[in-house]
């Protein structure tokens, strides 16, 4: 039971920040999976798996950064945040270098031999954060004691969560600038298509009015 007032903070503070649950799928030669994290810049994500481990290097992860536009085969470019061919349990790890959405891709290694084969079965996992770093190689590389990794602890996990503020607060400008400048369009398209109604208006008026003057005049 937690009872220090720092274990509650340390304890509220973990519920604020995300974890994103694990997942397994199928993986086949035409079929990529592909998942988007949305997360600030400085921000560290970790992706843990599991795949076959009877074909070394069968399954690629590509990582991407925001904006790429060439997801898989440019490994050369600075978007190509990890490209890394794997077979077994591991991790990979990348620091958000930018705001927005990562997409982060599993493909069949085209060049394996068991490319053409029909499944893989892949589980993979998210952390992301403070729930991302390894603590306990940190204390022993620091030589932290158990009350300095705590704080270490509780300092990451303020950063991030203001980092995260930070960027909710960044997003939410974005949208209202969007909005504004949407609901400002919708206003005068609105105001021509009346201005184009009382143009036709009047002109079909106009139009009644010559008539019926030339059926006078016959």
């Amino acid at each position: 039971m937690v009872t220090s007032p720092g274990g509650l903070l340390l304890l509220l503070a973990a519920q604020l920040l995300p974890v994103v649950d694990g997942y397994y799928f199928f993986l086949s030669k035409d079929v990529p999976r592909c998942f988007i994290e949305d997360v600030p810049h400085d921000m560290l994500v970790m992706g843990n798996y599991k795949v076959p481990r009877d074909a070394k290097d069968i399954v690629v992860f590509v990582v991407t950064a925001p904006g790429a536009r060439d997801r898989k085969h440019d490994i050369n470019g600075e978007e190509i945040m990890i490209h890394k061919a794997v077979s077994g349990e591991g991790k990979f790890v990348f620091t958000a270098h930018d705001d927005g959405e990562h997409l982060i891709c599993a493909y069949v290694n085209e060049t394996h031999p068991l490319y053409r084969a029909q499944n893989f079965k892949v589980e993979l996992k998210f952390d992301i954060g403070e729930h991302a770093a390894n603590y306990d190689d940190m204390a022993k590389s620091e030589h932290l004691s158990a009350i300095e990794l705590e704080v270490r602890k509780l300092v990451d996990i303020v950063r991030d969560i203001r980092s995260q503020q930070q960027y909710l607060r960044e997003r939410e400008v974005s949208f209202r600038d969007i909005s504004d400048s949407t609901n400002s369009s919708v206003m005068w398209w609105s105001f021509l298509q009346t201005i184009v109604l009382i143009g036709s208006g009047a002109w079909q008026v106009y139009q009644l009015k010559t008539i019926f003057n030339a059926k006078k005049w016959d």
